[in-house]
Formats: structure tokens, C-alpha cells, sequence
């Protein structure tokens, strides 16, 4: 009798080997099922060639409180601020901040002011009342929309107050209402000015007084020694 070399394998590591020689001669059938396979997950998933969905309309509301929501950095916060009464105005040879610098002019009855956007910055000087000639003035200023107004305060008996931050510009409050301060409903007269810089208004406007604000947000705004004009006539 021939002696066998090896012992018979078992029927479960037969059937092992012979699944392995499937998959082997057959594995470019599978990777073929593969790469169609997954384009067609992909396809189904995300829903491709079902057009756009539809959006449902969303009132003016829901819009707003959208807006509110994606603008966290924004928050509207309602204050009630006088503003600046009385305040000191300077020549320009009194002032040492550059040229370049960004100001509110107005002109009018022969009378030149200018007003440092730097020096409204902080909540509290948004807003400054002046009385320029026979002109009764109110210069609003938002630092966060950039905005300006001014207002001719001529037949108004309540006052111009800043009612805070509405979430986009400045709320100006009126009469017991507020309003954003480039609303087109606002019951009051906007009166011309131009924002430009420093340098070109004193050129067009030598005489010229300047409000510099409080100097808490601009930092060293005046010469030393100067003589300061406390009213402008």
C-alpha cells in the first residue's frame, strides 16, 4: 500500500478553498459591481435628477427672525439717550488729527461745521443737537452701518434721542417711537451735508469749526495750549 504524503482536508476547509478561488478568479467582476455600486448610493442619496425642492414662502416676520438669528454679532438693544447738547466746537488750527480723517460737514447762512465721524463713535455721541446760525440741527452718526442723517429740528417740539441699536442701524426715538435712522417714514426734515475728509473740507472751508466729540474713542485729537471756542455763533 502507497503511503498518502498528506491527511484528507476536512469538508470545511475544502468549502473555505473553494470560496476563495471564486471570489479570486471572479474579482474583477466585483470591483466592476464596486465602482457602479457606490456612484449609484451616491445618486440615490442625495436625491439627483429630482430638481430643486420646493421652499415654502416664509412671512416678513419669519424672515426677520431668520436675519436675527444668522446675525448673533447684532443683537437690537433699545437705549433712550439724549445725545450731545452744548457741546465745544474747535478751529481748525486748534485740531491735530491727520487729513485723512472722515468728518459731517454742513454749511449753511454763511456758517461752516464739521463733525469727526471718530469722535461719535461710543454709544452715547451718536447724536449731536447744534444750533448752526438760525438752523436747529440734529447730526446722527452709526458706527455699525455707517449711516449718516441730519435733521432740521425747525416746527419739532419733541426731541431727537438715540433709542438704540435695531439690529442693522441706529434707532432714532421720536415722539415716543422709534425709527431707523435712514427710514422714509421718519416725520422729520433730513438737511443737506456731505461725509468727506477732514483735509477737503478745511479747503473748501477755511472758517470752518469742528465738533471732535469726547475724545474717549479717538484718542489726541487737539493741540496743547490752544484757546477753545465754547460756542459757535
Amino acid at each position: 500500500m502507497i503511503e498518502q504524503d498528506s491527511l484528507p482536508e476536512s469538508g470545511e476547509e475544502s468549502a473555505d478553498l473553494i470560496i476563495r478561488s471564486t471570489i479570486w478568479q471572479n474579482r474583477w467582476l466585483l470591483v466592476a459591481g464596486v465602482i457602479l455600486l457606490v456612484p449609484a448610493l451616491i445618486w440615490l442619496l442625495l436625491d439627483v435628477g429630482k430638481g430643486p425642492v420646493s421652499v415654502p414662502e416664509q412671512s416678513e416676520a419669519e424672515l426677520m427672525a431668520l436675519e436675527a438669528e444668522m446675525m448673533p454679532d447684532n443683537p437690537s438693544e433699545e437705549l433712550d439717550e439724549p445725545g450731545i447738547y452744548d457741546a465745544t466746537y474747535y478751529t481748525a488750527e486748534q485740531v491735530a488729527f491727520p487729513d485723512s480723517e472722515e468728518v459731517i460737514g454742513i454749511a449753511t447762512d454763511g456758517y461752516a461745521c464739521a463733525y469727526l465721524l471718530g469722535g461719535m463713535n461710543d454709544v452715547d455721541q451718536h447724536i449731536v443737537h447744534h444750533d448752526l446760525g438760525d438752523k436747529k440741527l440734529t447730526v446722527t452718526y452709526c458706527d455699525k452701518s455707517q449711516c449718516v442723517a441730519v435733521f432740521d429740528r425747525a416746527g419739532t417740539t419733541a426731541e431727537i434721542r438715540n433709542g438704540g441699536f435695531s439690529g442693522e442701524t441706529l434707532w432714532l426715538l421720536y415722539d415716543g417711537k422709534r425709527f431707523e435712522q435712514d427710514a422714509p417714514d421718519i416725520p422729520l426734515t433730513n438737511f443737506p451735508s456731505v461725509r468727506t475728509t477732514w483735509g477737503e473740507w478745511k479747503k473748501q472751508h477755511p472758517d470752518t469749526r469742528v465738533y471732535v466729540g469726547l475724545g474717549l474713542s479717538f484718542g489726541a485729537t487737539l493741540k496743547e495750549d490752544d484757546s477753545v471756542d465754547q460756542e459757535l455763533q
